[in-house]
């Protein structure tokens, strides 16, 4: 079946993540997503070999592979008059453009949004950005790191009192490119009702800022800081995460303590606990946190996670695991919902990829196409736009394509 967005054709100008994910979302969509390559390449298609690890699989990269699958690539230099008139064209007939070149970058080529709205009124131009198009910044650089470094990521992770927190990369890139996507179904959308198109401009910050709102809430309105928790002492003591005999961890996750805390010490085998004044109401286990989680550390350490999950579900706990990543691309709940999903990659085989955080009962997500070898469709997008093969070769020895 065809996806919501069937029929949307996106041009995409992008390297490394955050604009890149966009168009992927956009494509697992069922939008047509041709990805424009310079003659060198998105440098993406090297970056495991640049930081030094997980190269891949039969010269495949994993990296590229994730944020690219369900595109077409041409490979252009717009540098050259005709690279520049093969381009144009392609965005006479396209209904998006994405991409997260600086914000200069673009007009200084002569393609910003000014100049390509005077070319197609109804174009979505998208931009995912570092820093947002406004404020004294906003031409500055980014990259993943710089995003959730600046917008309070690393210091609302961790312990209190401890370092800034060390994320994995490409959190901050993912959210980006999610959120530029969304914004660009938006604007389709206005699009629709209106008939025109709009400049959409999303960015590292903004969407990192939006996803801390809880957080960054308390600042902005109290002028108090939300602060770092640190286990040991968490203020709601069955609203935390324990370690098992087999050194596996899980979550207890109690926002009403009063209505659960006989639950908790029926599993826990302590009934005893119910009425200690120390832990007898939300207020006593507050002031006494410290000592209790003490008790229940020593408690959960006398029985294997499974085991206590066994307890758990017959007492009406609310739980969960804490799972590596490799845990979570084969947990079921996952594969079920295909947030984790299987593709037959047509040189890796049956692959696992990350899926879809969205589910349409009529038009489904899907995983059509793996990511494009460099400038493998150039010939097709160009017979498309009614180049003819003589007219290919011609391009190619003026050094326009490859």
């Amino acid at each position: 079946m065809p996806g919501p967005l069937d029929g949307v054709k996106v041009v995409e100008l992008t390297m490394f993540q955050q604009g890149p994910v966009c168009g992927t979302k956009l494509g697992d969509l069922g939008a047509d997503v041709i990805k424009v390559e310079p003659p060198t390449g998105d440098p993406a298609r090297g970056f495991m070999r640049i930081i030094g690890t997980m190269v891949g699989l039969k010269g495949r990269n994993y990296y590229f592979e994730n944020h690219n699958r369900n595109k077409r690539s041409i490979v252009l230099d717009l540098k050259t008059e005709r690279g520049m008139e093969i381009f144009l064209k392609l965005i006479d007939g396209a209904d998006v453009f994405v991409t997260n070149l600086s914000i200069e970058a673009p007009i200084k080529m002569g393609i910003g949004p000014e100049a390509l709205f005077e070319r197609n009124p109804r174009l979505i131009y998208a931009q995912a950005s570092g820093w947002g198009r406004k404020g004294p910044d906003a031409h500055g650089l980014s990259f993943d790191y710089t995003g959730i470094g600046r917008s309070g990521l690393m210091m609302a992770c961790g312990e209190r009192g401890t370092p800034p927190a060390q994320i994995l990369p490409g959190l901050g890139d993912e959210l980006g490119g999610m959120v530029c996507a969304w914004a660009v179904c938006t604007a389709l959308y206005v699009r629709e009702k209106t008939g025109k198109g709009q400049l959409v401009d999303t960015s590292l910050m903004g969407s990192i800022v939006s996803m801390l709102s809880l957080v960054l809430s308390a600042p902005a309105i109290l002028g108090q800081e939300f602060p770092r928790e640190v286990r040991a002492e968490a203020g709601n003591p069955i609203y935390n995460h324990y370690k098992a005999k087999d050194d596996k961890w899980f979550i207890l996750a109690h926002l009403q303590p009063d209505r659960y805390w006989p639950n908790v010490c029926r599993a826990l085998g302590m009934p005893e606990l119910e009425n200690d004044l120390r832990f007898n109401n939300i207020e006593a286990r507050g002031a006494n946190a410290r000592e209790l989680i003490a008790i229940m550390d020593k408690q959960f350490l006398t029985r294997t996670r499974d085991e206590w999950f066994e307890i758990f579900k017959k007492e009406g706990i609310i739980y969960t695991p804490i799972q590596s990543p490799r845990e979570v691309v084969d947990d079921p709940q996952a594969l079920a919902n295909d947030y984790v999903t299987w593709f037959d990659h047509p040189v890796l085989g049956r692959t696992k990829m990350v899926g879809f955080p969205w589910d349409f009962s009529q038009t489904p997500a899907s995983v059509r196409r793996e990511a494009p070898e460099f400038g493998q469709h150039t010939e097709e997008i160009l017979l498309e736009l009614s180049y003819t093969w003589d007219d290919i070769t011609r391009l190619r020895d003026e050094k326009a394509i490859l």
